[in-house]
């Protein structure tokens, strides 16, 4: 609270929740009318983020390239939003045709859902050790070698990887008792979308946003003409990327196994720091048997999607900046100057941290008043999610800033939480109750997570380097 600027943010992100939490209480006060008014209060709100972003300054604006208001930014998150975009508008679509046709016994629905919920987390486990095969390569930002590196480790990786998916099987089989036919049908999808997400990784690298949209483009336009061919989305969606390979692609004969223990390690790390955002999910899905009522709950977990997402567009990128030149201070500047860089790295992440938890709460505001209007019957339930998400997407961004920094294990150790106290969260208590426990618990997470993120990105140099140093 040093500043304006953090003072703001904090007061945004307060208003905005006590707003959000009123939601309920309106609805019922202003009666039949109400829809109505919360929807446009809704639309006024989103209305008001976007022009508030568009004209905002870069977090590093003193060192920043482009001039407040750059559509750059706009469109760059535009294109990474394109999963959110298309799919948002193609399943309600296909649902319907889905609907109609089983696998074993089960409706495809519902194996399309399962699968849906589970790919998230588990994409989390199956891209984590790509990262440490070619991070080496990352800072010279040589796509071919990092193409050709990752065309190296991917039929073996992809391999290790598989198993993974026991680890959603196994739960779901006991809970919901499918047949063979449909559980099949569950891992091979499971299996298709490993290799999407794995495919990704060198769009995502090489932050092409295009080429990541085409993906989610042929993904959506394969879903929409053939919906009950289920395997086909993953599978054309991922011939994009392989197809963007080019030569590069003949490596994969090299077939280079990576170290088992490094592998465990990465996906153990990524099962953790994925499940503060998607377990939820997953765990209301083995508690209700997929009966829950998907619509409001997707729709209310959006805000801090679109947040989450927004930082690493928007945000992460002056981040990186701004580490990159605390390390060049290291290596060649005097310590006044490291003394300059590294207080301008510890100011550039807090601000990012807050614009995020300040932008997704103001999305949250906006989501509520448009599904109380929407869904009456069901605005508790909405604002309940939302406001748990919100609290999701704020402790996955402090722990991916402590991961960030060198904490690994404490990042992993608030995953590891949170996951406990969504199990037995939805294993006592109906969906509402749930989703306000974990609001509760995630709230002191997400406390206890700021003060140990303040602690370490006080000092950066000494945590990302000079303790490191003193150690040997």
């Amino acid at each position: 609270m040093h500043d304006s600027f953090s003072r703001t943010r904090t007061a945004t992100i307060v208003v905005a929740l006590l707003l959000t939490g009123l939601v309920p209480v309106v609805l019922e006060l202003l009666g039949s009318h109400a829809e109505v008014l919360v929807i446009a209060g809704g639309l006024l709100v989103l209305l008001t983020a976007f022009l508030v972003l568009r004209g905002s300054r870069p977090v590093d604006a003193e060192h920043a390239s482009e001039p407040a208001g750059s559509s750059r930014g706009g469109v760059e998150l535009l294109l990474y939003l394109s999963p959110v975009i298309f799919l948002n508008i193609v399943f309600p679509l296909v649902s319907p045709r889905m609907a109609e046709a089983t696998v074993g016994g089960v409706q495809l629905t519902h194996v399309v859902l399962a699968s849906s919920i589970t790919v998230p987390w588990l994409a989390q486990a199956a891209c984590m050790p790509a990262y440490r095969a070619i991070g080496e390569l990352m800072a010279e930002r040589d796509m071919q070698k990092i193409t050709r590196c990752f065309c190296e480790v991917w039929p073996a990786m992809f391999l290790q990887t598989l198993p993974l998916a026991a680890l959603f099987a196994l739960p779901l089989w006991l809970a919901t008792g499918w047949s063979w036919q449909a559980m099949g049908a569950y891992l091979l999808l499971l299996g298709a979308h490993v290799l999407f997400v794995q495919s990704l990784v060198l769009a995502n690298v090489g932050e092409r946003r295009g080429l990541w949209a085409v993906a989610w483009g042929a993904y959506a336009l394969a879903l929409a003409v053939v919906p009950t061919v289920w395997i086909l989305p993953p599978l054309v969606a991922a011939a994009t990327q392989i197809a963007a390979m080019g030569r590069q692609l003949s490596h994969v004969r090299v077939f280079e196994r990576l170290d088992h223990r490094n592998f465990a390690a990465d996906a153990l790390r990524g099962l953790l720091l994925g499940s503060v955002l998607w377990a939820d999910k997953f765990v209301l899905f083995l508690a209700t048997d997929g009966t829950f009522q998907v619509i409001v709950v997707f729709m209310a977990m959006l805000p801090a999607v679109l947040a989450y997402n927004f930082y690493f567009v928007n945000m992460a990128p002056h981040v990186d900046r701004a580490v990159s030149g605390l390390h060049r201070a290291i290596e060649k500047e005097t310590l006044p100057v490291l003394a300059s860089r590294s207080t301008l790295l510890s100011y550039v992440v807090d601000r990012s941290v807050l614009r995020t938890g300040a932008v997704g709460m103001v999305l949250t505001l906006a989501a509520a008043l448009l599904l109380g209007g929407l869904q009456p019957n069901h605005v508790l339930l909405a604002v309940t999610v939302a406001v748990a998400s919100w609290t999701f997407m704020m402790l996955t961004l402090l722990s991916y800033e402590l991961d960030y920094i060198g904490e690994k294990v404490t990042a992993q150790a608030l995953g590891a939480v949170h996951l406990v106290v969504s199990v037995l969260a939805f294993a006592v208590f109906s969906t509402n109750g749930a989703y306000a426990l974990l609001l509760l618990a995630d709230l002191v997470l997400v406390a206890g997570a700021w003060a140990l993120y303040k602690r370490h990105w006080a000092q950066p140099e000494y945590t990302l380097f000079w303790r490191h140093a003193t150690s040997w």
